[in-house]
């Protein structure tokens, strides 16, 4: 179960989805209140890496429980274990990081969108990879909890991650992308439809598609133009 959770959670990243949704995700399922900094401009970065906040220069930065964190991975397991979505024990607590690191991998084939890869070729690696890999995995694995979950009976950091993936699926490849593999489609359903992911779902947390203005936003913050 979740902690009381008394103070506000500050998340500094782009205005756009990237390495930041997974976050935003994370702390709505724990049920952390959060507000955002939106980076721009170049300014504020040089700032941020002034000030000594950010060691490998980089975001996402999540101020959160008097702490600054950055790095993906290590911001997303620490919301994890204070919303109770870390496993009972170590045990699980491995499994749900075997899970969300699996999740991570087929992520990184809608990451490139824009920056590296058009659309259709993203849809076709995605498809090619899930019917492969990612979706026999995910069915095998939801057949041995029965519990509509990978790792216990609730809602864990292993789920989300997969969600995140599984809603770029249906976003790029269409409503028909999940058709083939009945399981994973009954999985994504039952997990849109828990109140607290609906709500994020509906609401303006969640960042539009990562487009050209996105890019363009983030190649000058960080001076790649």
């Amino acid at each position: 179960m979740a902690k009381h959770l008394a103070r506000m959670a500050h998340l500094t990243y782009f205005n756009g989805r990237g390495r930041g949704e997974i976050i935003r995700m994370m702390l709505s399922a724990a049920k952390i209140p959060f507000t955002e900094t939106f980076l721009t401009e170049r300014k504020p970065f040089e700032k941020l890496i002034e000030d000594g906040v950010l060691p490998f220069k980089q975001v996402p930065l999540l101020r959160i429980d008097d702490m600054e964190l950055v790095q993906t991975g290590a911001i997303v397991r620490y919301v994890a274990k204070k919303g109770g979505m870390y496993g009972a024990d170590d045990k699980e607590s491995a499994l749900i990081d075997m899970y969300y690191e699996g999740s991570r991998d087929f992520y990184f084939h809608f990451l490139t969108v824009i920056f590296m890869k058009t659309e259709e070729q993203v849809i076709k690696d995605a498809r090619t990879a899930a019917d492969d890999k990612y979706f026999p995995a995910l069915e095998k694995r939801l057949k041995e909890t029965g519990t509509g979950y990978l790792v216990g009976s609730s809602l864990t950091m292993a789920d989300v991650g997969f969600l995140e993936v599984l809603l770029l699926c249906v976003e790029y490849g269409g409503d028909d992308f999940l058709d083939g593999h009945p399981e994973v489609k009954q999985y994504y359903q039952r997990l849109v439809a828990l109140p607290y992911i609906a709500e994020f779902l509906k609401g303006p947390l969640r960042k539009r598609k990562n487009d050209e203005q996105y890019v363009t936003e983030v190649k000058r913050v960080l001076n790649r133009q």
